[in-house]
């Protein structure tokens, strides 16, 4: 019955992996078989038998090729837009939205169709995007696609929609209303859209900073590319077909999810009848209001799960960390460790060396904002911090979280970025220090995260610099061929 069950998942989640049927029969039963047979293999290791299993995902697909270089303008960083989303240039919008460097004022940028140039226009009340947003058939022809010049912008969102312009009004003084993707009376609930974010400053390091970002929800498949790199590496992004990306989530989801939690992590999928309209960061999918999406207590749960993770590091007694001691060194701030006693009243009094700095994290709660809502959605567990000026709270409460969103918690090792890049090979995995109940259910790290990295460098949490810090692409230097590409994946 297990392996009928889990075969008729596997067939009616093929329409999310391929629209070609010839590719149909030997691609979806060799995913089908790594899935059913790690889903049994995660069952045998919570008994001890055997270890945990690791999907590593079939992948077809190949990068796209970087765009060539196109023409450069003084003072402005040329984007390459590549269309492969399989929707004409005539039904692909694009509109720019950021921060002015100098006044942090809100802006749109406002491109010239005649040459591509951008120019900063402060988002005043009774404003829309709509006002700006371009057809890509509208923008000049460069290389192998369609170009922008982006004049100088911070936090700035490069923001792609399919066959209708986004509606993102102007709240006073200078506020955009970006849209609300979970509602849907929300007027862009059911346009397919995303963003791919970039910085381009004259007065700072890096000048140039972009990345892909799934921190909210993923939709499209955008893929980036930096000319003159400083970074580790020079690209960003996803590139597999929309259809790929959703099964193999649908597929990571039905492997390693256990009993109650399998509905948990399918409710990411946002869905207009059969329809996936946007797969849901697990953080933002909690804070859905009036009726969250998934589980806002997931973490502390046991009525629904037969097993509670913070009671098993945290709150219980017997917890691991009132066994062990909790240990962090700060990245940043004063660059000193610390180390966390629990209280009697479940908040945690972190102590450093050799200065004596004290840090307090609150007890753990189930009512809203929820710790588990506070983890996922990178929000702080800081109750009280003395370091004076040096924000060691708020590193603390960073890496803490980065830590049990990749798996890594609890642990007997010392908590520190050096930490989490040398066990890049262990994230999103059963955690073996974790009693026998732990390992048999959940999981208990952030499953969404898992989906996702598995194919690519993209943010997925709001922390996730120190995990993957290969994700974001930059360069130091304004040098006059340095552009960048983003390449629009298929949609279909």
């Amino acid at each position: 019955m297990r392996f009928l069950l889990a075969l008729i998942v596997a067939l009616s989640s093929s329409a999310f992996v391929y629209a070609d049927a010839s590719t149909f029969s030997r691609q979806r039963l060799v995913t089908f078989y790594d899935t059913f047979f790690c889903d049994e293999k995660g069952d045998l290791a919570a008994t001890g038998l055997t270890t945990p299993c690791s999907i590593i995902p079939i992948n077809p697909f190949v990068p796209p090729p970087n765009p060539p270089a196109p023409p450069f303008k003084a003072g402005f960083l040329p984007i390459v837009i590549v269309n492969n989303s399989t929707l004409p240039d005539s039904q692909v919008y694009v509109v720019l939205t950021g921060k002015d460097q100098t006044t942090q004022i809100q802006a749109f940028v406002s491109v010239d169709p005649s040459t591509g140039v951008g120019t900063l226009v402060t988002a005043n009340p009774g404003d829309n995007a709509i006002n700006y947003a371009l057809l890509l058939s509208q923008l000049p022809a460069a290389s192998t696609g369609r170009v922008i010049y982006l004049p100088h912008i911070i936090g700035g969102e490069v923001w792609f929609s399919m066959q209708q312009k986004l509606n993102m009004p102007v709240n006073a003084p200078h506020d955009i209303v970006q849209p609300n993707f979970l509602s849907s009376s929300d007027p862009n609930y059911y346009t397919n859209f995303d963003i791919f974010e970039v910085a381009y400053t004259s007065n700072s390091t890096p000048n140039i900073a972009a990345d892909a970002t799934a921190v909210s929800f993923h939709s499209i498949p955008l893929y980036g590319f930096i000319s003159t790199p400083s970074s580790s590496n020079n690209t960003t992004g996803l590139y597999q077909p929309r259809s790929y990306i959703m099964g193999h989530a649908q597929n990571v989801f039905t492997a390693y999810a256990r009993g109650a939690a399998v509905t948990q992590w399918n409710q990411l999928f946002l869905k207009n009848g059969n329809t996936i309209l946007r797969l849901i960061a697990t953080g933002k999918a909690i804070s859905n209001t009036p009726t969250p999406i998934f589980d806002q207590n997931y973490l502390d749960n046991a009525a629904s799960y037969g097993y509670s993770y913070i009671n098993d590091i945290w709150t219980s007694l017997t917890s691991f960390y009132r066994a062990h001691p909790l240990v962090l060194t700060i990245p940043n701030g004063s660059l000193e460790t610390y180390t966390g006693v629990i209280n009697p009243d479940n908040t945690i009094t972190f102590t450093s060396s050799p200065s004596a700095y004290q840090v307090v994290f609150s007890a753990p709660t189930t009512t809203a904002p929820t710790t588990s809502f506070n983890i996922f959605s990178a929000v702080t567990l800081v109750q009280s911090d003395t370091s004076p000026g040096a924000a060691d709270g708020v590193q603390l409460f960073k890496l803490f979280e980065e830590a049990i969103i990749a798996g890594l918690v609890p642990t007997a090792n010392t908590l520190s970025n050096p930490y989490l890049l040398a066990n890049q090979s262990n994230y999103y995995n059963i955690n073996t220090n974790l009693s026998a109940p732990g390992q048999s259910s959940g999981p208990w790290y952030d499953l969404y995260s898992k989906a996702l990295h598995s194919l690519g460098l993209i943010y997925t949490f709001g922390f996730d610099e120190p995990l993957w810090p290969q994700v974001q692409i930059f360069s130091n230097t304004l040098e006059p061929t340095t552009y960048l590409g983003i390449t629009i994946g298929s949609v279909q």
